[in-house]
């Protein structure tokens, strides 16, 4: 899964990005589910704003690593938030 999230990082332009994360929200099922869907989608936006304001960019190892970390912890955190 962090591959194809890194991919969506590196071949998504900022609004297409943003439709995909409004999609996964909108067709998460009701609860705690849709609040983790939220957090990471935001998280991923964020990554992606940050990405584009730096001169050298990370390599796809890097953000494999990266995301691999933010889905473990979504997954820790489950909907108990």
């Amino acid at each position: 899964m962090a591959s194809q999230m890194t991919q969506l990082l590196l071949h998504s332009d900022l609004d297409e990005l943003r439709e995909i994360v409004r999609r996964w929200i909108a067709e998460a099922p009701a609860g705690g589910s849709r609040r983790v869907y939220e957090e990471f989608g935001s998280r991923l936006i964020e990554m992606k704003q940050a990405l584009a304001s730096q001169p050298v960019q990370p390599t796809v190892e890097e953000l494999e690593a990266a995301l691999t970390m933010m889905l473990r912890l979504a997954a820790s955190e489950g909907p108990r938030r």
